[in-house]
């Protein structure tokens, strides 16, 4: 019998019994997948924000919602609301689900990558505690049924005792690379990192939707089991997998978002390859929210915990080149490595010219 911790397959047709009301802070592309989520599960949107007023209003005729804001502080001020969906840029998540959580609303989606250094992790997390909030973080893989397939293999012996995982991604580490150490973790049961050690190159003044990124990365990650996790971001010449391999004792696996899953056990010629069905795994996570808040699970399985022990990972890639070691869990350092080698010359540009990969700048 599954646990009650780990519930994710939910009957598409169960709804949850006690009203609820749902606000969207920040109006790009991603908060469409919130809202229709929050629509699929007959939750009624009645606010969102956005700093550039026309982004609120377009999100607003569109989705029917009667109040709009420039400044999220105003809406938690003047509306009644307890599910909030974050879906702003990465540097000011912090501020905003500190702000929620002290507002009172009971759940906050918050888009991943959750933060941008571990002190604004803890500070987001002592927040939601202090106020009885619960935090989930939008590491969507976790819901996605191919993710959820594999998982269930891999616990099932289908690869053996499993050795290693690995992937490659661009977009940035924080961007992308957040999606995949944390569906690395996911998949593996969610280990623990005991060390990590890494390398970056920056090159050029690179950003990301308005934040410090690499030109790349990579890494090594030793998980609880001395299960080693390869990272890499935006290194050249893509090997040939979707999105994250992984070898066991017997066999191997690939896994993509909303490409299934292959396995290949030893001694087996060709691939078995699976195209698991099921829910949206955007409205999926908002469901699993909704039921946190409801009592009826004892945590998200993407909760504001779990996120943290992937910034740490990914902290500890930058404190490791920072620092020129490997870098040994629990991470020290509340602060974001790479904006500290940066800002102290450490790692200076040589082709001078700032701009922003997803930005028109």
């Amino acid at each position: 019998m599954r646990s009650k911790r780990w519930s994710l397959w939910i009957k598409s047709e169960e709804v949850s019994k006690v009203e609820h009301s749902a606000a969207i802070i920040g109006c790009g592309g991603i908060a469409s997948a919130h809202a229709n989520s929050f629509r699929a599960l007959g939750i009624p949107i009645v606010a969102c924000a956005d700093i550039n007023r026309k982004a609120a209003e377009s999100f607003a005729s569109k989705y029917d919602v009667q109040s709009l804001y420039t400044d999220h502080r105003e809406l938690l001020k003047n509306e009644r609301v307890d599910l909030v969906s974050i879906c702003t840029w990465a540097q000011s998540h912090a501020d905003i689900t500190i702000d929620c959580a002290e507002a009172g609303v009971k759940g906050i989606m918050c888009e991943k990558p959750m933060c941008r250094s571990l002190g604004e992790a803890d500070a987001m997390i002592y927040a939601c505690r202090r106020n009885e909030v619960k935090l989930a973080i939008g590491h969507v893989r976790r819901f996605e049924p191919s993710y959820v397939e594999a998982r269930e293999l891999i616990r099932g012996g289908m690869i053996g005792e499993p050795l290693y995982a690995a992937f490659h991604t661009s977009g940035g580490l924080l961007n992308n690379g957040t999606h995949l150490i944390d569906a690395t973790r996911f998949l593996l049961d969610d280990p623990r990192a005991i060390w990590v050690i890494g390398g970056v190159e920056r090159k050029t003044d690179r950003y990301e939707r308005g934040a410090r990124t690499e030109d790349l990365c990579a890494a090594v990650i030793c998980f609880e089991g001395n299960v080693r996790g390869i990272v890499e971001v935006d290194t050249p010449n893509r090997p040939g997998i979707s999105e994250i391999i992984l070898c066991g004792t017997e066999g191997v696996l690939q896994v993509a978002w909303g490409k299934g899953v292959k396995v290949m056990r030893t001694g087996e010629t060709g691939w078995d390859e699976r195209k698991p069905t099921g829910e949206n795994p955007f409205i999926a996570q908002i469901r699993h929210l909704v039921k946190w808040v409801e009592g009826e699970i004892e945590e998200h399985i993407s909760s504001g915990e779990q996120a943290r022990f992937t910034m740490e990972i990914m902290m500890g890639i930058y404190e490791s080149v920072r620092t020129k070691r490997l870098v040994k869990m629990p991470l020290k350092i509340k602060l974001n490595p790479l904006d500290e080698m940066v800002e102290e010359g450490d790692m200076p540009v040589l082709k001078p010219g700032r701009y922003d990969i997803r930005l028109k700048t």
